[in-house]
């Protein structure tokens, strides 16, 4: 029995509207934030070429998934229509579809929808089964809003993307949107989980839940398995100009002796580079209760070396926010992880709202 025939509400295809017309994003007055288009490689980039080879293998290839990157339009056509294509990959075990290759629409920050392939699409894109090693899809949203509204696209996490094209009725507005209240970007530089894995769909994970609810711009250094403030990428994000750095690397340092030698030098690069902006040094996130285990403590205990180091050469612009046990509790099963390690959408709210009121008060002098 296939689910489509019983449930409509699982059928995601759709009819492409006749009154479509068809925009690369690209173009004009599609804005993008966080990922750029090499046309040498022909896909988006979160990193420059030059640089992500020079770190590591891992970052190489890491660097061109677009976990942060974001499109933004104003229109007021009653549909949205978004055809994208990615290089072919297998799905992750612990990931959704939609985290790994999809996409999330927002209308004026409210959720619109996710558009994602179907497990025929990416079967055909397979070389093994004969495919061309592409994964093409394409998914439609319709809107209720008849006025302009600004639409931001959170592109995947955990894939690179070669093109996407935009549908829009014929004739409808099309403008440039409005700039973020904070359009000098938080940098983050962390481990899979400051990537988004393993949100449930893009714009979910923590950093992302941050750019819309501080309404900053923001830039993505998470790398899975590989943040480990190699000296080249210590080097570019001292020589980046964001307005808060956000150092949230522990869960890739392999031990605490790695963070004892690398955590206190990133920070004296940046701060060197940058006398005044703000830098928040952060703790691994964990389940309430992990926090005990032998290996977690004396990685926290270097965070905190390297904080209270800082404060006792005098400066008044480093913060620390402790992560530990901030998924909560482990009750009912609901403690926020998908594997106890990495955050499932719960996870990422948590962990924002451990963030969130710091990253305010430094943006916005919140409370």
């Amino acid at each position: 029995m296939d689910i489509k025939k019983i449930d409509k509400n699982f059928d995601t295809s759709f009819v492409v509207p006749q009154d479509i017309e068809w925009f690369s994003i690209q173009g004009d007055p599609f804005v993008t934030h966080g990922v750029y288009y090499s046309k040498e490689e022909g896909l988006y980039r979160r990193l420059p070429k030059e640089i992500a080879d020079a770190t590591s293998e891992g970052v190489a290839y890491l660097s061109k998934n677009t976990a942060g990157g974001r499109v933004r339009f104003c229109t007021d056509s009653p549909y949205i229509v978004v055809r994208m294509e990615e290089p072919f990959e297998q799905p992750a075990s612990h990931m959704t579809i939609a985290c790994k290759c999809g996409i999330s629409l927002f209308a004026d920050k409210k959720f619109m929808g996710t558009i994602m392939p179907s497990y025929e699409q990416i079967v055909k894109g397979d070389p093994a089964l004969g495919g061309n090693n592409k994964i093409e899809f394409d998914g439609i949203k319709y809107s209720t809003q008849r006025e302009p509204y600004q639409v931001e696209m959170f592109l995947p996490l955990y894939s690179a993307v070669n093109r996407v094209y935009i549908g829009l009725q014929k004739g409808c507005v099309l403008q440039v949107p409005s700039e973020y209240k904070h359009t000098k970007p938080v940098l983050f530089y962390g481990s899979s989980i400051t990537q988004g894995g393993c949100a449930s769909k893009p714009g979910d994970d923590y950093v992302n839940r941050l750019c819309r609810a501080l309404d900053t711009d923001i830039l993505n250094l998470g790398f899975s398995g590989n943040a480990k403030a190699e000296s080249v990428m210590a080097e570019y994000i001292a020589n980046s100009n964001p307005s808060v750095f956000v150092l949230d690397y522990d869960h890739n340092a392999p031990n605490a002796e790695h963070l004892a030698k690398t955590h206190f030098p990133l920070y004296e690069r940046v701060r060197k580079a940058h006398p005044t902006t703000p830098i928040i040094m952060m703790t691994m996130p964990t389940i309430d209760g992990y926090q005990q285990r032998d290996r977690y403590q004396p990685r926290r205990e270097e965070i905190f070396k390297s904080f209270e180091k800082a404060k006792a050469a005098g400066d008044e612009n480093v913060y620390l926010i402790d992560c530990y046990g901030c998924f909560g509790a482990l009750e009912s099963g609901e403690c926020g992880t998908v594997d106890d390690c990495h955050p499932d959408s719960l996870g990422f709210l948590r962990m924002a709202e451990r963030v969130y009121p710091l990253l305010n008060k430094l943006l916005n002098g919140g409370n």
